[in-house]
């Protein structure tokens, strides 16, 4: 019982400390809760297009348990800091080690109590709401019940079990390594003034610049996708460094500037600065990170959810379509039959019909060849359909000509301004570029290029494609040949019923083209209906994992900022207490502290504002992965979570720098 009372009492005597690591605890346990509530669900498994939401939450609940472990560790080890005196205290009083263990044991027991019980049935409260707003994201029907299992109980219970057993068995380790002098004077010891870093520095600058390079070079989405994460570990890196070497080095050169070194408020921060950097500058660079993950997730998944109509749009130029190596009449007649089946009706009925998919790669601006390999370089990699000019005539009421050798070219994306163009062996003059094609409208950006050649009617025969075919024989992606019949309509109904149709139609497809593996390769059956319950629960969900972990990085940053100014205003309290008996004025105290705060702690937000626009084009590249080719839409989003999020970042500013104030002034 002494053992328990003593933690006890110093738990609420440290409860400036305590108080917000038992609320970061509590927040992590209602995290893992939401996170393991939404991936345990059974209802996912039998709802259309649920299986990639599934999926999301498992990785989500995933991510969560990381940050939850690294999180809890940080927080600890602020609050830890703050014990050792005191720990030191009680060694020097008669409680050997072994004594000190079994306290520290009781300590993590009630706070592991009062964490998961608390954290548990807020968890399970929130779990209920977060599941309400998910169900409005996706637009998920009645099909999709709120479960509470007590495997999700027992998986959060065990994995705090695990973290704070860990945190004890750390703190035991601290305390029996440690003499009792250390203790007392950990606490509150400073580091020797360190020394320039200018390789290091240096390191840091060449790391964002280069990552900040793959950023501003990058051409192709896919491209963006591979060298995304080594831009991230490269302005990490450069952050760092930068944070904890730059700092120093660039506040020795302001301390060689006798004219502004030697005024009263700037002699106190720099000189403060100087002494702590190395501590303030690896908190300061983890702030900016967070605030930069928190603003890429959400701008990101913001954009998304709003931009899903566009995207889903951009998918399907037409409201159905029917893709496949049949004569057009017979693919026209077996729509017709299964929608009238269906007791609906086919209206607004297209077709045309273009060659196969010429995979090719683009040598120079106006030569192609095959690919050799199947990931030799994305960003020269070029679709190419081939259409009759009849065709073409026909499709947009038009009247163009054509000689034997030339070509007209309709660049899906990008642009085409050369006059020739050579595809393997076969080469033609351009006579002109063509400004829309209703089966294919235009892109902004894409994954990969494409482009759609009109040809004369004489030459979009068998032995032109068989030669091509020859040409390609021993590419990657081979050129098949044969004329691909696309047929789009539109179906009236009601959405369920439309729903149906596609399913029918899909199966019915399926019945021709079996046993016929050229025919089942070319079949696709497409529905904007199906399309938007798809894309609506995945973005739904990417847009609630947005909001989960925006908040997490949030609620990280504001707690490692108020332990900063609890550490801080702790260590400079003497410093300061000191300059005022030698004659510095109270109004003096307070102008350099607020200028030491201000610079220290608005540091991180213009870093990750910096981060976030320098990283705004390969965002931009790997959204168009998702089919996001807004580019205005995510500007524009950007900006406001910027101004929202610096907003929120100023509140708690506002309200941690009070603590450190209080301290100082104490």
């Amino acid at each position: 019982m002494l053992y328990l009372r003593l933690a006890y009492s110093n738990i609420k005597k440290n409860r400036t400390v305590y108080f917000p690591f038992c609320l970061a605890a509590i927040f992590t346990v209602v995290l893992n809760m939401i996170m393991q509530v939404m991936g345990n669900n059974q209802g996912l498994e039998h709802l259309r297009g649920a299986e990639s939401l599934k999926v999301m939450f498992n990785l989500g609940g995933k991510i969560i348990m990381i940050f939850t472990v690294v999180f809890t560790f940080y927080t600890h080890s602020f609050l830890m800091k703050r014990r050792k005196k005191e720990l030191g205290v009680y060694n020097i009083l008669g409680m050997d080690k072994k004594n000190l263990t079994v306290m520290m044991l009781f300590e993590n027991l009630i706070t592991l109590f009062v964490t998961l019980i608390i954290g548990l049935v807020t968890g399970a409260i929130f779990s209920k709401l977060m599941f309400l707003i998910l169900k409005r994201l996706t637009g998920f029907g009645a099909d999709f019940v709120y479960e509470f299992s007590l495997a999700s109980l027992g998986q959060v219970t065990l994995l705090f079990l695990g973290i704070f057993m860990l945190t004890f068995v750390y703190d035991a380790w601290e305390v029996r390594k440690t003499k009792p002098i250390e203790l007392l004077g950990q606490a509150s010891s400073g580091e020797k003034e360190p020394k320039s870093k200018w390789l290091f520095s240096l390191v840091g600058i060449a790391c964002l610049a280069v990552g900040y390079g793959i950023s501003l070079t990058i051409s192709s989405p896919v491209e963006a996708l591979t060298q995304f994460f080594i831009a991230v570990i490269l302005v990490i890196i450069g952050t760092y460094s930068i944070f904890i070497a730059g700092s120093i080095t660039l506040l020795k050169l302001l301390k060689k500037n006798k004219t502004f070194y030697y005024r009263p408020n700037n002699f106190i921060s720099i000189s403060s600065m100087i002494f702590r950097m190395k501590q303030n500058g690896a908190g300061l660079a983890t702030i900016s990170i967070l605030c930069t993950m928190a603003l890429v997730t959400i701008s990101s998944t913001v954009c998304l959810y709003i931009g899903q109509e566009k995207i889903i749009q951009s998918r399907n130029p037409f409201e159905n379509s029917v893709e496949v190596a049949l004569p057009v009449a017979q693919t026209k007649q077996v729509i017709n039959e299964v929608v009238k089946g269906q007791n609906s009706a086919v209206k607004g009925t297209k077709y045309v019909t273009l060659s196969g998919n010429l995979v090719t790669m683009k040598q120079e601006t106006d030569v192609f060849v095959p690919v050799k390999e199947a990931f030799s370089n994305y960003s020269k990699i070029v679709g190419i359909r081939f259409l009759a000019l009849s065709e073409y005539n026909r499709l947009e009421d038009t009247t163009l000509t054509l000689t034997e050798n030339e070509v007209y070219v309709y660049p899906v994306t990008g642009n085409y301004e050369e006059k020739r163009i050579k595809i393997g062996s076969e080469e033609f003059a351009v006579k002109g570029t063509l400004e829309q094609f209703v089966f294919a409208p235009k892109e902004e950006d894409a994954v990969l290029g494409s482009l759609i050649l009109v040809v004369p009617d004489e030459r979009a025969d068998p032995t032109f494609y068989g030669e091509l075919a020859e040409d390609f024989n021993e590419a990657v992606f081979k050129f098949v040949p044969a004329p691909l019949p696309i047929v789009s309509f539109e179906l009236a109904g009601s959405l369920d019923q439309r729903m149906n149709i596609t399913k029918a139609l899909q199966a019915r497809f399926q019945q021709l083209t079996s046993g016929d593996e050229e025919l089942q390769r070319s079949l696709s059956v497409t529905s904007i209906d199906q399309d938007r319950e798809e894309m609506r629960s995945l973005y739904g969900g990417f847009f609630f994992l947005g909001i989960v972990f925006g908040v997490s990085f949030l609620v990280a940053t504001t707690l490692i900022i108020y332990y900063k100014q609890v550490s801080e205003g702790s260590d400079d309290r003497d410093r300061f207490m000191i300059m005022q008996k030698v004659g510095l004025s109270h109004k003096e105290v307070k102008k350099a502290i607020q200028q030491q705060i201000i610079l220290v702690f608005f540091l991180p937000i213009i870093v990750a504002v910096i981060h976030l626009s320098f990283a705004f084009p390969i965002i931009k590249k790997l959204l168009v992965m998702f089919g996001l080719m807004n580019a205005n839409l995510l500007t524009i989003i950007t900006i406001i979570c910027v101004l929202i999020f610096s907003l929120g970042y100023f509140v708690i500013y506002w309200r941690t720098s009070k603590v450190y104030y209080q301290l100082v002034e104490r």
